[in-house]
């Protein structure tokens, strides 16, 4: 089951998994994750360590994996760091971990060593919604809310961490809310100049300027509903699917105003929601969060355990 990671993605502002000198030899098509009720969802993958981290949505904690050995531990304990939910997650310039902090509406960034730098709390500060997942590169880290229609920016360049702040505020006329999930993924273009972002319950993407803040529809051939984790390779969007268990390739035009979605990919996925690039593979996590108590509703059935992130190629 060996397989060699040796090239790179095409040039993209991501730091996660995007370093074409990086070759990691992985032993594993499945990357087993300790806990029974770990219910993961965001990752990040950091090239320069040769590790991955998925975090918690049901107690914060957040794990460590190395790519090469499988090897998983605790990187920084949910408890003890006042967090209970983990979604999004990614690693910056610095080797800083951020994390979207999905109902609790907050954002952690955490140190190298996994030790807590700073939490804001996005609902006090500005009446966030539900902070669901980032996007990185060399400036400037942006989140999404998938409840109020706003996104939220920190600076990342320098040693200390800029304080997030609310960049962008917008109606329904531009990107329009409804029930469920809205905004949920997001990608940076590699030029820097677009944010892509994914509306999971209309399955709409839209272009965001990051210089005028102007927002387009990206007029697609069929919607990508349930669109969950994006990435974004050149003019090639990636779109994890939950409810589909699939990737999907979405070929954008040069201008990221058009796409065309492409067959699925991936097998025995369970829910897949965020994902990294590793070389020539995605690692996916498979969340199971259809599974996942809620403390009003009971789940239609228990999670297959263990947890996992998988290993799929890009076709």
């Amino acid at each position: 089951m060996a397989a060699l990671l040796l090239n790179g993605a095409a040039c993209t502002p991501e730091f996660d998994g995007e370093n074409p000198l990086n070759s990691i030899l992985v032993q594993q098509e499945t990357y087993k994750l300790p806990g029974d009720q770990l219910f993961p969802e965001g990752i990040a993958y950091n090239s320069r360590k040769g590790v991955f981290y998925v975090g918690s949505t049901l107690n914060g904690d957040v794990i460590q994996v190395g790519v090469a050995s499988g090897t998983a531990s605790l990187f920084a304990a949910g408890a003890a760091q006042g967090r209970l939910d983990c979604r999004g997650m990614k690693t910056d310039a610095q080797n800083r971990l951020w994390i979207a902090g999905g109902q609790e509406n907050k954002i952690h960034v955490l140190s190298p060593q996994g030790s807590l730098i700073k939490t804001w709390d996005t609902k006090a500060l500005f009446g966030s919604g539900f902070i669901n997942d980032c996007a990185v590169d060399a400036n400037y880290i942006y989140f999404t809310d998938s409840r109020v229609q706003k996104i939220y920016r920190a600076a990342v360049g320098t040693a200390t961490p800029g304080d997030v702040e609310e960049w962008l505020a917008f109606t329904d006329q531009q990107i329009p809310y409804g029930a469920g999930f809205n905004a949920n993924g997001i990608a940076l273009t590699a030029d820097g100049r677009y944010l892509i972002l994914v509306i999971s319950n209309t399955g709409k993407l839209f272009r965001i300027d990051r210089s005028s803040k102007a927002i387009t529809e990206i007029q697609l051939d069929q919607p990508v509903t349930a669109g969950d984790g994006l990435w974004l390779s050149g003019t090639t969007l990636y779109v994890s699917r939950n409810v589909t268990g699939q990737l999907f390739p979405v070929q954008l035009n040069n201008t990221y105003t058009q796409g065309t979605v492409g067959a699925g990919f991936g097998n025995q996925l369970k829910f897949n929601t965020t994902i990294a690039r590793a070389g020539d593979y995605f690692l996916v996590v498979n969340s199971q969060l259809n599974l996942r108590p809620t403390g009003t509703t009971p789940p239609p059935a228990l999670p297959t355990l263990p947890f996992t992130v998988s290993r799929v190629t890009i076709p």
